[in-house]
């Protein structure tokens, strides 16, 4: 199957692409992403083995016009799989929707003419990076349990502790907590800021992009040049509305299109011990304050769904729906699969059932239309979740590496998660 011959011949719809192609994504005409590490990815979730080239070693345009990235998009013409999109081509199989398919409904009209001015060998003149994912570093205040180094700052220290007791999970990826994946931002962003005009949408990640000096450089950048309609999206831990003397709420009420995917997996003393060093009472009071004094930025619930918070997540979804914070039908949820001991896949199958019981009770209580994000993303975990085989080894290690942290930490998991005491009552040794 040949996506240009496709598109020309049928003038395919979003459903049609959707539906009849089996690999394409617009993604790598459109996407710049830049991980921790300084390397280019065709997305965040691109097969971190493969990158596509390192910001730090060539130039952008080497990287965006490079013969790794021609071939990728030689083989996405062609309808063929390759090795960077690994991780949608597993969801794909375990639930039947991926990442993939969100971005072909996102971003194929936009990178439609890019696709059709592709040559034979892949090389796109016309192809411009309106979407950008830039993780400048990995500077955050946090230390999540089923993060790292190499996404947290804070984790240095712990990630050495860890490391000397033999818990390779959470190895150091540096001699220092900070890892800047540009190097030289600055020059980075003065060679993009000819393509701010073509931008669609700036994602901001991290680590914490609050806690960035970059992020704070490029949105001023936009508000100097006139650019205040760009879609700008956040994976933020919500900790901070100040930095230095910059309010981010006012920053924010400058712009026309801000979302907020709010990374929060539960609620009270569970987010604290997930999300160690956060404050329940600092994250409430700063949702509030953007819904009093920055009503149109948008605030959703993102939290990343594994066996800490699989039995609590929809009730932190009702408490904000209820305080009138977030919409109902707006949930978005990010299913863990790394570390693997964390996967709900693995959990025995009578607290599936309990699990999924609690989804669908909290979807009828969302009185919502299938079709609505929110119920989508409920019914594509549970199809992902029962895809999956109890593994008790898995179980063992989830427990060995909560009780070091516990320790490290002067936690008491166990206390704080009396739901999940089937396991700590069976495979905490």
């Amino acid at each position: 199957m040949n996506i240009k011959e496709l598109i020309i011949k049928n003038d395919m719809s979003l459903t049609d692409i959707t539906e009849q192609t089996k690999s394409y994504c617009p993604l790598p005409w459109s996407h710049l992403h830049i991980s921790a590490k300084g390397d280019v990815l065709p997305c965040c979730i691109g097969n971190w083995d493969l990158p596509l080239g390192n910001i730090n070693e060539q130039s952008f345009d080497e990287i965006w016009q490079g013969d790794k990235i021609n071939k990728m998009r030689k083989a996405l013409i062609d309808d063929k799989k390759v090795p960077e999109c690994s991780t949608c081509y597993l969801k794909e199989k375990d639930s039947g929707f991926s990442l993939r398919h969100d971005n072909i409904n996102k971003f194929h009209e936009v990178s439609k003419e890019m696709v059709l001015s592709t040559n034979e060998d892949g090389s796109a003149p016309l192809a411009k990076p309106v979407y950008w994912d830039i993780r400048f570093s990995n500077i955050c205040n946090m230390r999540c349990r089923m993060c790292g180094h190499f996404s947290s700052s804070k984790w240095f220290a712990d990630a050495e502790s860890l490391t000397k007791d033999g818990l390779s999970n959470y190895s150091t990826d540096s001699d220092t907590a900070i890892i800047h994946g540009v190097e030289e931002s600055e020059k980075l962003l003065n060679r993009l800021e000819e393509y701010l005009p073509y931008v669609k949408e700036i994602y901001f990640a991290g680590g914490e992009p609050l806690f960035m000096e970059e992020h704070y450089t490029i949105m001023n950048k936009l508000i100097e040049m006139g650019l205040t309609d760009i879609f700008i999206r956040y994976n933020s831990n919500m900790s901070i509305m100040k930095y230095k003397k910059t309010n981010v709420i006012d920053l924010w009420k400058k712009f026309s299109n801000v979302y907020c995917a709010a990374s929060i997996d539960t609620y009270g003393d569970r987010a604290e011990n997930i999300r160690k060093d956060t404050d329940w009472n600092v994250i409430e009071k700063n949702i509030g304050l953007i819904k009093t004094n920055a009503p149109d930025v948008w605030v959703t619930i993102a939290p990343t769904i594994q066996i800490m918070n699989a039995y609590s997540v929809c009730e932190l979804n009702e408490q904000w729906i209820t305080n009138g914070w977030v919409n109902r039908w707006s949930m978005s949820w990010n299913i863990l699969s790394n570390p693997g001991f964390f996967n709900i896949q693995y959990l025995p199958d009578h607290m599936k059932e309990e699990i999924e019981t609690i989804w669908r009770s909290h979807l009828k209580w969302l009185d919502i239309n299938k079709s609505a994000p929110a119920a989508q993303t409920i019914n594509t975990t549970i199809k992902w979740m029962n895809s999956g085989t109890f593994n008790a080894d898995k179980l063992i290690e989830m427990c060995e590496h909560t009780k070091r942290i516990d320790l490290l930490r002067g936690e008491d998991t166990r206390a704080t998660f009396p739901e999940l005491n089937y396991i700590w009552e069976n495979y905490w040794k």
